[in-house]
């Protein structure tokens, strides 16, 4: 038995001694298996879907771009509040909007609240007004309320 056992050996020491003396090559064809593509991209990805998700809280045209693909209905119905907000604003052409509001389903229609305007007030300062809207199905403005924040 303990015969067999040193002929096992002998025989495996001389299939790695082979393999060493193969040297650099056999290790490099191991190492330059070509990384899946896939998990190059994976970083890449989550990287961007990050950054869109940032962007579209962040930047009013990447969030009306994604309303509009996504959700045309709600972002025509938050355009004509907006529309009607600045054009019931005292100086309409220096106002701007500072917080799109938020889209509310209701039965009969949609109800548009945290609307915010700022539009240059007597002093030359800007004066923010905050406004909400109700719509018909059809997306016609059926009332305009304006109140100060």
């Amino acid at each position: 038995m303990d015969e067999q056992r040193r002929a096992t050996i002998r025989r495996r020491a001389s299939v790695l001694d082979e393999e060493q003396s193969a040297g650099a090559e056999g290790n490099t064809a191991r190492r330059s298996r070509p990384v899946r593509p896939l998990r190059r991209l994976v970083p890449l990805l989550a990287f961007l879907v990050i950054g869109f998700l940032i962007a579209r809280q962040e930047i009013p045209a990447v969030r009306d771009a994604w309303d509009r693909l996504v959700t045309p209905q709600s972002w025509q119905a938050r355009q004509t509040c907006q529309q009607a907000a600045i054009a019931d604003a005292e100086h309409r052409e220096f106002s701007r909007v500072l917080k799109p509001g938020r889209v509310n389903r209701t039965v009969d229609g949609i109800y548009i609240d945290r609307l915010l305007i700022g539009t240059m007030g007597e002093s030359g300062t800007e004066t923010r007004i905050e406004y909400t809207c109700y719509l018909d199905a059809d997306g016609k403005l059926v009332k305009l309320h304006r109140s100060s924040p």
